[in-house]
């Protein structure tokens, strides 16, 4: 009995430990995936750098790296922006399947819902969107 509430507590710090470690490690990476996609030329700078560090690269190799990966990132923008049509098309057809078994009542919400968080959207800009917008102009002009 004297060794067993020591033991607990042990128990109870380690188990908070890992609850706090799964939540941290849930923000962060959900944080560096939000940036990544906000601002993709960060990833570049990102993977310029640590592939600068890691293979000791001399500068005429960095300026080669970086004209690789600048030109890397425009085919990747072009190439999205190409099947962004195509995208569009298979949500329209989502949002007209999904209309169809609604009742009138439900069509209604799910119309203020697709208004909202613009649901099967690509690239929806509703009132989330835009709150999380001036959220992120807020932290950029503050120092």
């Amino acid at each position: 009995m004297k060794y067993l509430k020591p033991i607990i507590l042990i128990l109870l710090v380690f188990i908070a430990g890992i609850c706090v470690g799964v939540v941290g490690t849930r923000y962060e990476v959900r944080r560096s995936i939000r940036q990544a996609v906000r601002q993709p030329e960060l990833v570049r700078l990102r993977i310029e750098r640590d592939l600068t560090r890691k293979l000791d690269l001399d500068p005429a190799q960095q300026a080669k790296l970086d004209e690789i990966l600048v030109n890397t990132q425009q085919q990747v923008a072009t190439a999205r922006q190409e099947r962004q049509p195509r995208y569009r098309a298979i949500f329209a057809e989502t949002q007209r399947r999904v209309s169809e078994i609604l009742t009138p009542e439900q069509r209604e919400k799910f119309e203020k819902i697709q208004a909202e968080y613009g649901l099967f959207t690509p690239g929806a800009q509703g009132p989330l969107f835009q709150r999380l917008q001036k959220l992120k102009n807020r932290r950029e002009e503050t120092p």
